[in-house]
């Protein structure tokens, strides 16, 4: 199991080079690349993309850092998504992903729309969705890992539910799909978000062995999705590693930590990812003790 930790603030901040030296003297192994495709700055917009991937791959695996996992870009709205350069967008995601030796890239579900009451809307919307990256994902060896969200309800502002934020619809995504490039990316600090009806690890057992394959890990106070350190929110963590080990779960361990936690001076960052390292391998080495 990888341990591998979201990597893009690092990168802006250090450069790929001292970023991937200070992760992988932190324990990392690898890293999850958010793919920027709106900033007017970001290379990856240039003619010569596939170069520049392939450079930031070398600066990583130069200091023995893989990348595990791609992110790629969101808040597509329905009507953004059906412009035919966008959906280009997400095909040059995955083609990136597979330069970059990603094995799993996170792609949202479409979801910036009316949901409650739009179930099977969403849904038939997101099959279609998926089902048209799939032969790209299969032809750049790249898996689709499908997210669970959340949202805030637009008029009470409270934390509601939305596309794959129960465990029975992320399976029944997840299980429709029936393709191996499609796969479900866990994200354990969404789960509380929503009022559902499973904790982590009931979530967890009921994806189960087979369809889930990544994560993005992060801790929260079940009020906000802060992205903070594992320990240092409400996720009870025992129980959460306890339901991975029991599944046999043999996908990476992902932090996705927010900008907050890594909002010290430069000098401090390699003490920040030490501290992430030591929590990173604790828990891994929990799940490794509740394997059957």
């Amino acid at each position: 199991m990888e341990l591998s930790i979201n990597f893009l603030g690092f990168v802006k901040r250090l450069g790929i080079e001292n970023a991937a030296k200070l992760a992988k003297a932190a324990g990392f192994t690898a890293c999850d690349m958010f793919i920027s495709l709106d900033e007017a700055a970001s290379p990856l917009l240039r003619d010569d993309y596939r170069d520049v991937a392939a450079e930031l791959r070398k600066g990583m695996e130069a200091e023995g850092l893989k990348c595990n996992q791609t992110h790629a870009p969101f808040r597509y709205s329905t009507k953004r998504w059906e412009a035919p350069e966008h959906f280009d967008e997400f095909v040059k995601t995955l083609e990136i992903s597979a330069i970059l030796g990603a094995k799993v890239c996170v792609v949202h579900p479409l979801h910036y729309m009316e949901y409650l009451g739009h179930e099977e809307e969403v849904f038939a919307l997101n099959m279609d969705y998926y089902r048209r990256l799939i032969p790209y994902a299969k032809e750049y060896g790249v898996k689709i890992g499908v997210e669970n969200m959340w949202r805030r309800h637009p008029i009470r502002r409270n934390i509601s539910f939305d596309t794959c934020s129960t465990a029975e619809e992320f399976v029944r995504y997840v299980d429709t799909l029936d393709s191996e490039y499609a796969v479900a990316c866990l994200d354990l600090g969404h789960i509380v978000l929503p009022d559902g009806p499973h904790s982590p690890a009931e979530f967890i057992r009921i994806l189960g062995h087979d369809r889930l394959q990544s994560l993005h890990v992060h801790d929260n106070d079940y009020t906000n999705d802060q992205h903070l350190l594992p320990y240092q929110g409400k996720l009870d963590w025992a129980s959460i590693t306890k339901a991975l080990g029991e599944i046999d779960y043999t996908g990476d361990f992902t932090f996705e930590i927010g900008e907050q936690v890594i909002a010290v001076p430069n000098e401090l960052l390699g003490d920040v990812l030490n501290y992430a390292g030591i929590i990173g391998k604790h828990l891994i080495a929990k799940i490794d003790e509740n394997r059957k």
